[in-house]
């Protein structure tokens, strides 16, 4: 809601200009869930089947836990913050399934105590950089809405959670993606994704800005014929630096037809990058009457080993 709000604001010019075109609950989805969120869900399953007789269950739950609360995410293209928000809100209701699960065992107050508040996973633990300044205070508003609705769910579990005043905030920095060191808002060593929905700006439609920005990242391998979201790949592909660390982005579909091809793939394929999953071509729908009139895809990145990727339609 939020995020098609804030496109409404914008005038077309803006908006053409910046790349800015929001994204919808079920876009993200076509993201995160082959880059981390199936995975981790296969986990809660496959730990919730093993026995609750000898402490098998609570052992796998209970790691799962401590997993997900150790994650760490930058969107460098955040607008107002809905892959940052989606992301938690689906991490937070793993961790309430593990919470009522533990409950349920009769493990929760066994070993967390009274005075212990078993909430690990933190809005603290998403990053996003984002040019609009409005935009960035819009992201940290929904991420504290997000967690109050989280911690209303949490309390059908367990009562008395603190609420406020608010100690945790997420990490949203205004500033150009391109030309910021990432590394200044999270380690690249400490970030398990990038993920996000880079401007849509075609080659022919860059600013002389934004050509330059490309320039920047891009160094001598920077080839005229890429579109702009091409920027926030290369750079993605230097900074991700933790073991098993993986990124994804929407974009337009130009970025895998033609002479753009070879200059985007073969420096990610040079420096161990793999790719993890793609999603076939769909038109761009979002949430309010402004659609971008683009055909865009999904691509997630890793450099393990994994046999095939997976290719959505």
């Amino acid at each position: 809601i939020f995020g098609s709000l804030m496109e409404e604001t914008l005038s077309h010019d803006e908006r053409r200009k910046g790349g800015m075109h929001y994204t919808s609950v079920k876009n993200i989805h076509r993201l995160i869930d082959p880059l981390f969120l199936d995975g981790l869900k296969a986990e809660l399953e496959g730990a919730e089947a093993r026995p609750v007789a000898g402490g098998s269950r609570t052992n796998a739950l209970n790691k799962l836990h401590d997993k997900i609360a150790d994650l760490r995410f930058l969107d460098p293209a955040c607008g107002s913050g809905n892959f940052l928000t989606e992301t938690y809100l689906e991490l937070r209701r793993i961790e309430n399934r593990i919470l009522a699960d533990l409950d349920k065992d009769g493990q929760l107050a066994l070993d967390l105590g009274d005075d212990i508040n078993p909430v690990k996973v933190s809005i603290s633990h998403f990053h996003g950089i984002e040019i609009n300044g409005f935009a960035c205070a819009v992201a940290r508003t929904a991420l504290w809405i997000a967690e109050q609705q989280a911690l209303d769910d949490t309390e059908s579990t367990i009562s008395g959670l603190p609420r406020l005043p608010f100690t945790d905030t997420a990490h949203i920095r205004q500033g150009n993606a391109l030309r910021l060191d990432w590394n200044e808002l999270l380690p690249g060593d400490h970030c398990d994704y990038v993920m996000g929905n880079p401007p849509f700006i075609g080659q022919s439609q860059k600013t002389d800005e934004q050509r330059e920005d490309m320039r920047l990242v891009w160094a001598d391998q920077y080839d005229g014929y890429l579109d702009y979201v091409t920027g926030w790949f290369r750079k993605a592909s230097r900074y991700c630096m933790k073991s098993g660390a993986e990124f994804a982005f929407v974009s337009t579909n130009s970025i895998c037809q033609g002479q753009p091809v070879a200059a985007l793939f073969k420096p990610l394929i040079d420096d161990g990058w793999h790719i993890k999953f793609a999603r076939t071509s769909f038109k761009w729908d979002a949430q309010s009457r402004i659609v971008a009139g683009v055909s865009v895809i999904v691509i997630g990145f890793t450099r393990m080993a994994h046999g095939n990727a997976t290719l959505y339609k």
